[in-house]
């Protein structure tokens, strides 16, 4: 991985997955973020935070206007890796898969897509976790069943930044597994959220669809990366200069 806007990015799809099924097959344990505007602009202003996704076995980008800022500054291709691609490109897979955060009935619908599809659902399981704060959560505890459970991936949806700050406190506690920051990627797959397919060249407009069903809560996430821009793309530009001298 390189450092694109402070953050260890992987662009290269077949590197992300290549690298992800040589640490399940190892037994190996780490996190997986999937850093979007939200996380992106966040991790500049809170060292703490960016320092947990930079402690991540593997990070992809999932927003094409990211990849596209990074193709600016750097002059090559990228292309964005989004959390719902993830989720359905390995829960198809037959791994042994671990839900965290999900309600029954979400797991039930993804269990249904799966059986619809004739694709094994018997290796799925699932953890409810209650609401509170990231600091108060018994996270001994949940390592202790998740490590009965024994899974190779762990689906972990929180939503940003508690998602990533709870797998940086979990994972340190697991025999092995490898943990995915995964947002609203299970409502995307059980067709709660209609994945939008429109592109403009290189940039997707999946998040629009979220933007019509929560308005309120994307806008206030997107303001701050939009007003952000600029900034980000001259300081990586700077940043690529005088790594080019």
């Amino acid at each position: 991985m390189q450092k694109y806007f402070n953050i260890f990015l992987e662009f290269n799809h077949k590197v992300f997955y290549s690298f992800i099924e040589d640490a399940i097959k190892d037994r190996n344990k780490g996190y997986v973020c999937v850093v979007d505007a939200n996380v992106l602009t966040m991790a500049q202003n809170n060292l703490q935070y960016q320092h947990v996704l930079n402690n991540a076995l593997i990070n992809t980008c999932d927003g094409s206007s990211i990849a596209t800022l990074a193709s600016w500054a750097h002059h090559q291709e990228y292309r964005a890796l989004n959390g719902p691609e993830i989720f359905e490109y390995y829960i198809e897979k037959d791994y042994k898969h671990l839900l965290l955060g999900s309600t029954q009935k979400i797991t039930d619908h993804i269990k249904e897509v799966l059986i619809s599809k004739n694709l094994n659902h018997i290796n799925l399981q699932a953890i409810s976790l209650p609401f509170m704060p990231v600091e108060s959560f018994d996270y001994q505890s949940i390592a202790n069943k998740i490590n009965t459970i024994a899974p190779d991936i762990i689906w972990v949806s929180l939503g940003a930044p508690k998602q990533e700050i709870f797998m940086n406190k979990l994972e340190p506690l697991l025999n092995h597994g490898v943990l995915f920051g995964i947002g609203a990627a299970f409502n995307f797959y059980i067709g709660k959220l209609n994945a939008l397919r429109f592109k403009i060249g290189s940039l997707r407009f999946i998040w629009l669809n979220r933007l019509f069903n929560e308005p309120r809560k994307i806008t206030k996430r997107l303001l701050p990366y939009i007003l952000s821009l600029p900034e980000l793309y001259w300081d990586e530009k700077k940043r690529k200069q005088i790594q080019d001298k």
